[in-house]
This record gives structure tokens, C-alpha cells and sequence, in this order.
């Protein structure tokens, strides 16, 4: 993973520091897109882009443009960016489908279409996007998010189909990530059952890694327990 370029969407959430951390240790260079203002402690060897309104197609040219001017074209780009909404269909309105598209898959799009010119040219380009369990069985509450979320997987798979040997596309589909808000909003849940922000990202290392070539379109859980 040294010398290998990886851009890192959602910075801010817990995946995205969690995610942060591990490719620090393996050496990469890493450009960070936070959705507010980095935090205080964010190293000082990641390349920060504060203030990302991906939804925006020119504020994802500006990180490519950005990530080229830093470290020429990157490896891997790693979409997290996103945000969910629990609301039954009574209470949900065309605003709210519209808004979790815009947060879920938009995001995504814009930052791939930006980036995708510049990960052709690498040797082994990974794009891994997150799509979500709730998407392939959607629950009481999760039709917006899942409706969302299906987006994002389904373009993940025609993206694999269209693209060269060169490049993998997978989405790694989480349940219930163990986290402080998801505890403080489910207290009586069984936290030991869910899939933890280190799991998930030991999954998109391994995707992203030379072994990984072989997997291309692939929709992977990522469950734990639950």
C-alpha cells in the first residue's frame, strides 16, 4: 500500500476516521474529504479538503484536481460519504427521498465521475463504495435509505461491467455499525452483534489490495451478527 494514493470521502464519520487511521499505518497517501472542518487531531500527514458538498459535481473536481497537484492520479478511491433517516412511508415525503438520494448516491456519483478519468491510468485502481444491507431487504422505516442505497449498488455493478482490466468496483454492504450514536439510539440492542468500524475497514483494505484483483462487482456483506 506505500506510495499508493487513496482518496477518502465522509472523513468525518466514524468509518471515515476509522478508515483514516488504518492506511495512515500502511503507509499510504491519503487526501481526506471532511464534510465540515477536520478535527483537531487529524494527522498531519493526511491531505485535508475541508467544507465537501459532494452532492456539488465542482466541489469533487476541485479534490481531484486537488489529489493531482498533491500526488498525481490516485489508486483508489473510497466513497463513505452518505447519511440515513428512519422514517415509515406515511411520514415520508418526496423531500426526504430526494435528500437521501442526494446524501447516498449523489455523493458517490460525483466523486467517481470526477475521479474516474484519473483511475484509469493506474495499474490496479479500486473503487469501493458503501451500500447497505437494508437495501437488499428493506425494513419498516429504511424505504428512503434503501431506496438509496440500492442506487448505489446497482451503479457499482454496471461500473464493474463497463470497466478495463485494470480497475475492480465492489460495495461492501454494512447492518447496524457498532457506534457511540447507534448505542445512544438503540440502548437495548446487542451491540456484540453488530459489524464494527474495524471490520469494515479491514474489508476495504483487503479490496483494495493486489490479492483482491479477482473480485469485480461484488455486493458484500458485512453483517456481523445480526
Amino acid at each position: 500500500m506505500s506510495k499508493k494514493t487513496v482518496i477518502i470521502t465522509g472523513a468525518d464519520g466514524n468509518l471515515g476516521t476509522e478508515a483514516i487511521k488504518k492506511f495512515i499505518g500502511m503507509g499510504a497517501n491519503i487526501v481526506a474529504a471532511f464534510g465540515g472542518t477536520k478535527p483537531i487531531d487529524t494527522d498531519e500527514s493526511v491531505h485535508s479538503i475541508e467544507n465537501c458538498d459532494l452532492t456539488n459535481p465542482d466541489h469533487a473536481k476541485a479534490i481531484m484536481s486537488t489529489t493531482c497537484c498533491k500526488f498525481s492520479e490516485p489508486d483508489i478511491l473510497i466513497n463513505i460519504a452518505g447519511g440515513f433517516v428512519w422514517k415509515e412511508i406515511k411520514d415520508t415525503t418526496v423531500d426526504d427521498f430526494d435528500a437521501q438520494f442526494n446524501l447516498n448516491f449523489k455523493t458517490m456519483y460525483n466523486m467517481t465521475m470526477a475521479a474516474l478519468p484519473k483511475l484509469e491510468k493506474s495499474v490496479n485502481a479500486r473503487i469501493i463504495n458503501i451500500g447497505a444491507m437494508g437495501a437488499v431487504h428493506a425494513g419498516t422505516g429504511m424505504a428512503a435509505y434503501a431506496i438509496s442505497k440500492s442506487a448505489v449498488m446497482r451503479f457499482t455493478e454496471a461500473l464493474a461491467a463497463e470497466s478495463g482490466d485494470n480497475m475492480t468496483v465492489n460495495a461492501i454492504l454494512p447492518s447496524i455499525i457498532d457506534t457511540a450514536q447507534n448505542r445512544s439510539d438503540m440502548p437495548d440492542a446487542d451491540f456484540s452483534k453488530w459489524v464494527t468500524t474495524t471490520e469494515l475497514v479491514d474489508l476495504m483494505v483487503f479490496l483494495s489490495s493486489d490479492e483482491a484483483s479477482g473480485i469485480n462487482g461484488a455486493l458484500l456483506p458485512a453483517a456481523g451478527r445480526v
